[in-house]
């Protein structure tokens, strides 16, 4: 099963090697009259506090600040971000930093420009009459997983041993828990701020959810990621640098005023309800603090360990190369007398006290 969906993720990703070749990247963000630089923003998923900051940076100035007019275009189950960005529907888009390196692979020229999630949210769930003391537990149960998330999981089998496919049996799981609170999965994916807490609020046993954690296991991949094309920026830095800037201010307003960020995004259309929203903003500001190397650094031992689990795992084919980032238009924005005072590094964050029981009851 995980090689003819790697064979899917190559083929699905050369279509947009092609289409970079023959289309480039646009650059409609000069104004000549003064007026604000515009750029179209792709968002992973649908509206939801996964992306506070982004809106944050909206709805409070900080875009206007830098001179820029950013449009955030939602996705979703029917949008690719990377297609938008290469034929030059979006400049920039938010995507798992594996995603750029299959890309760069296929032969698109995209790049971060900035590592948003510092630690990853994917987690496998499941409940706690199961069996399961470790990774090699795994053996001959029935394991949810997404497409593009099997690496994780292939990863932690292959530290024990095991052959995912082999040795579970997989099921292709849907973007929900259904499966999973129904009693079909052992073990069920989840990210944090979302799955996680759907399983929470659907749980009606006496049993308790527990999850293991890929990155205690050291098979964790690096998930949101501020990604545009190589021409783009290299077209754009001074616009890259402000967006980058304000883009930062907006995470900061969201780690020390929550409520806030919650506000901005159930104003922002969300279909799911504040409790979630609550949630999702505490889970997703804890993956961007306390940040250990400064807000939005993709350092050089981060990099590795994602490149070296999507190769040794077969997801990219060859080694892949340290120019899929490039931190030195967030060094020049986030060391720049033009960035607001603001703890770039979190030390003192202190997440909200939340019991799932009363917020999902």
């Amino acid at each position: 099963m995980q090689s003819s969906r790697i064979k899917l993720v190559v083929l699905f990703f050369g279509l947009f090697g092609l289409l970079a070749a023959a289309c480039g990247s646009s650059d409609d963000s000069g104004s000549a009259d003064g007026g604000p630089d515009k750029i179209k923003l792709t968002l992973q998923w649908v509206t939801q506090a996964q992306f506070a900051g982004y809106h944050a940076a909206l709805d409070q100035g900080f875009y206007a600040d830098e001179n820029l007019e950013v449009t955030i275009q939602p996705g979703g189950p029917d949008i690719n971000p990377i297609q938008l960005l290469i034929s030059g529907d979006s400049d920039i888009v938010i995507q798992p930093f594996g995603v750029v390196l299959t890309s760069r692979e296929a032969g698109a020229d995209v790049v971060s420009m900035g590592q948003v999630f510092e630690r990853g949210a994917y987690r496998l769930v499941y409940f706690d009459d199961l069996d399961i003391g470790g990774v090699p537990d795994w053996a001959g149960k029935t394991i949810g997983l997404w497409g593009g998330f099997e690496p994780k999981v292939s990863a932690a089998f292959g530290k024990f041993g095991m052959n995912v496919d082999a040795d579970a049996n997989i099921f292709s799981q849907g973007w929900d828990m259904v499966a999973f609170l129904d009693g079909q999965l052992d073990l069920a994916s989840a990210m944090t701020y979302n799955e996680y807490a759907q399983a929470l609020a659907g749980n009606e046993s006496d049993r308790e959810i527990l999850m293991w954690d890929p990155n205690e296991e050291g098979t964790a991949t690096l998930e949101d990621s501020l990604v545009t094309t190589e021409s783009w920026l290299a077209a754009n830095p001074d616009i890259a640098e402000r967006f980058i800037r304000a883009t930062a201010r907006g995470w900061i307003h969201c780690r020390d005023n929550p409520e806030s960020c919650i506000e901005i995004v159930l104003a922002n259309g969300t279909a799911l309800p504040r409790d979630f929203q609550t949630w999702q903003m505490n889970e997703v500001n804890k993956l961007l603090w306390p940040s250990t190397n400064g807000l939005f650094n993709l350092t050089d031992g981060m990099y590795q360990e994602t490149a070296d689990i999507l190769y040794n795992y077969g997801v990219i084919e060859s080694p892949a190369s340290k120019d899929s980032f490039d931190m030195s238009h967030r060094d020049r924005a986030l060391r720049s007398e033009k960035m607001p005072e603001g703890d770039l590094y979190g030390n003192n964050f202190k997440p909200m006290d939340l019991d799932p029981r009363e917020l999902f009851g």
